[in-house]
């Protein structure tokens, strides 16, 4: 059997499971986003390989804000000059992702092309002041476009672990009214304990209550990384670790009560190399790396800009990560 037959039969084989990928357990994720920004260009690269469709186990449709009021979510602008992305952009999306079995999430994030910037207060206003309403909001969005779950990517730079207890309580009654309809959720993460929010010491707070954290480190994590740490005006993180490994952040997802599988490492598709050390500098080594370590891959995004994340050798890859994750987290616990 010839090289190109392999990926084919692969890849159908994948297609035909996908359905159920999602809720087999030890079975690592896939998951990609589409930005509000950038939707003809994520059309055109999943257009572009068939495999594409094959190997995501998960969309996340980052096509929506917070309302001003807190109280209600909107679609997100695509341009600097407000234009919105249409109903028509999310179901074309949903469609695309549901007939390859994919499962699509509601992603709503705290940034647009109008702001420029991660608004915290206004994310702050959401979660906290109006938990109740905005939940509700999510739910009823999710509802209307027959999606999969949700994907909270709220974020916030610098110092607000006072926010901590008022974000875990969100999530843990949205958790509880997702579980009712069967559905699912997510969080993305920044990839440190030591700043910014969600972080990862925040990350024990939400045990048994999400699905998958995705932590969103792409070009900083790579499992040769000596890097360290600072954040501004607090001491070296973590005692000058190297937290920046794929294997640092499977253990404290480890310690902190999840399944290997449900730690998602973001990876750069903008980015054709990162990093040093390891295996190598290019996807298929690091997806490698990751499969290893059984942990799913979190690829920021859909538009694939850098040319090996749309070729066949990548996506091999990705479908051997699905199909027989290692163990080499067993020896880290």
């Amino acid at each position: 059997m010839n090289q190109i037959l392999v990926f084919l039969v692969v890849g159908v084989a994948l297609a035909s499971t996908n359905a159920i990928a999602g809720s087999i357990a030890g079975r690592p994720q896939v998951m990609t986003w589409v930005p509000a920004y950038g939707l003809a260009e994520s059309m055109a690269a999943v257009e572009s390989n068939s495999m594409i469709g094959a190997g995501l186990t998960r969309l996340g449709l980052q096509l929506w804000n917070p309302s001003p009021d807190g109280r209600s979510i909107v679609l997100a602008p695509t341009n600097k000059d407000g234009k919105q992305v249409l109903p028509d952009d999310v179901v074309r999306f949903r469609d695309w992702a549901k007939a390859h079995n994919i499962k699509v999430l509601l992603t709503i994030y705290n940034n647009s092309q109008v702001s420029a910037h991660w608004d915290w207060a206004l994310a702050r206003k959401a979660f906290a002041d109006n938990r109740v309403a905005f939940s509700a909001a999510l739910i009823k969005e999710m509802d209307k476009y027959a999606l999969d779950g949700i994907d909270l990517d709220l974020e916030g730079e610098g110092d607000h672990d006072v926010d901590r207890v008022a974000y875990a309580k969100f999530v843990k009654e949205l958790s509880k009214e997702l579980k009712t309809k069967g559905k699912l959720l997510t969080i993305d993460s920044f990839h440190s304990p030591c700043g910014n929010a969600p972080n990862m010491r925040w990350w024990a707070d939400w045990r048994g209550q999400v699905d998958a954290i995705h932590s969103m480190g792409y070009e900083d994590l790579y499992e040769g990384s000596t890097t360290t740490f600072t954040a501004d005006g607090k001491p070296l993180c973590e005692g000058g670790a190297f937290i920046f490994k794929y294997s640092w952040q499977v253990k404290y997802g480890l310690n902190a009560g999840y399944k290997s599988e449900q730690i998602v490492m973001g990876m750069p598709t903008w980015l054709d190399s990162w990093g040093e050390g390891g295996a190598g500098a290019d996807p298929v080594s690091h997806v490698r790396e990751a499969q290893a370590l059984g942990v799913g891959i979190a690829l920021w995004d859909l538009q694939l800009a850098g040319r090996q994340w749309r070729n066949a050798n990548t996506w091999e890859a990705i479908f051997a990560l699905r199909a027989k994750p290692g163990n080499g987290w067993k020896a880290l616990r």
